[in-house]
């Protein structure tokens, strides 16, 4: 049993299918949770370049009206990373590292209670 205090549940497990992320705000904080088949994690939706939001990684995105391209960014599963959908940053989803520029962004403790996912910010 999960030491729930100070969490908020954000979803349900089957509500972020593996390999996808989704956003949410907690007291006016945005983070994105993932989901990787093994755990959930959960960092700042926003990516620290441009403040791209890290839940659409993977998502096939609109450049201009009636212009799509393919899928931009996405989960690694293996590598427990996210690739942010403009540029491609990849971010640690355990410490929030963007390793090749060292930059961090923020990290929240996930857990799974039954079927619920809960955050603590």
């Amino acid at each position: 049993m999960v030491d729930t205090d100070n969490f908020t549940k954000v979803a349900e497990v089957d509500d972020i299918p593996e390999g996808e992320g989704e956003g949410f705000e907690i007291n006016g904080i945005e983070i994105a949770v993932f989901n990787t088949g093994d755990e959930y994690y959960a960092i700042s939706n926003r990516c620290s370049h441009q403040r791209a939001p890290l839940c659409k990684a993977g998502d096939r995105k609109i450049n201009a009206e009636d212009t799509w391209t393919e899928e931009r960014g996405g989960v690694d599963t293996e590598a427990c990373t996210v690739s942010c959908p403009w540029h491609l940053w990849e971010w640690d989803l355990e410490t929030g590292e963007h390793e090749a520029s060292g930059q961090h962004i923020g990290t929240f403790d996930c857990t799974v209670d039954g079927d619920d996912i809960l955050v603590r910010i």
